[in-house]
């Protein structure tokens, strides 16, 4: 079976580029996992993590926002914001509490939903870090 191949690609700089057997990632809607001979696809990303499989090892990003594309065996990422886990700095407890009460003090709609996205990525990162332990 031919493999994957992936990129995955994030304002600052590409992160990965490779083969992969298999590839999962948090789409708007839930996970979506895509393996060889996928239809084609494109899917708006949500905030989480892309895992990428390689036979026995895994590369993982935490991403927020931006579109998933299959097309003939290739999986294009383009993520607003993205970090490998080698360079994930790690989110303290504390910060996600301080964000959390900050919430839910905070009545200005366009700074509830600036920091619902903080607290998202905030927390998909500390998912991530919980699942390479």
């Amino acid at each position: 079976m031919p493999e994957l191949t992936v990129d995955v690609i994030s304002p600052e700089k590409p992160l990965f580029s490779g083969k992969a057997d298999s590839v999962t990632a948090r789409a708007f809607d839930g996970e979506v996992g895509i393996l060889s001979g996928h239809a084609p696809m494109l899917t708006k990303l949500g905030t989480g993590q892309v895992v990428i499989t390689q036979g026995a090892s895994s590369t993982r990003f935490a991403i927020q926002s931006g579109f998933l594309e299959v097309a003939d065996n290739k999986v294009v990422v383009l993520s607003e914001k993205a970090v490998a886990v080698e360079d994930a700095q790690w989110v303290k407890a504390e910060e996600i509490a301080a964000t959390d009460k900050e919430l839910s003090e905070t009545s200005d709609p366009a700074r509830r939903e600036e920091l619902e996205q903080r607290l998202a990525w905030m927390r998909a990162c500390e998912k991530l870090r919980l699942d390479v332990k």
